[in-house]
């Protein structure tokens, strides 16, 4: 038998997507755009709202009222480039890494329990596919 790499990856995108639909943050207050360009954002540093627009595979203007929004609500902040004074760069404020922890804190409880239900051999399964999901996402940097 041959492994099916291209169903492999469609099954991958769906799953992610529906767990992402299934584990809500209820309290968070943000869309799940806007949590996404947090997390980005917390990974990355700091980046022009292009470079940003181009990783999230949105519109400039898209992503440039999701920076407003955030950055209303105190959560995203704009720095000046070093290089290009026409250009912003924009990173999470610590108000902005404290509200992601806390919506992954809220999935994390949401889920606990449910991943309670599954043997310890599937529990092993899911964190060595975590490890190889980390993996994957890291070697493509």
């Amino acid at each position: 038998m041959t492994d099916d790499l291209h169903q492999l990856g469609e099954d991958l995108i769906a799953v992610s997507a529906r767990v992402v639909r299934w584990a809500p943050a209820t309290q968070a207050g943000l869309s799940v755009a806007a949590t996404r360009i947090l997390s980005r954002l917390r990974d990355a540093g700091q980046l022009k709202i292009s470079d940003l627009a181009l990783q999230e595979r949105s519109s400039q203007p898209t992503i440039t009222n999701h920076i407003k929004r955030l950055e209303d609500q105190g959560l995203v902040e704009r720095h000046s480039d070093p290089h290009d004074a026409r250009v912003s760069l924009i990173s999470v404020t610590s108000s902005g890494r404290a509200k992601l922890s806390a919506i992954r804190h809220e999935l994390g409880s949401f889920l606990a329990p449910r991943l309670g239900h599954l043997d310890a051999e599937d529990r092993a399964a899911l964190r060595r596919s975590i490890a190889a999901l980390n993996g994957l996402i890291d070697s493509d940097d």
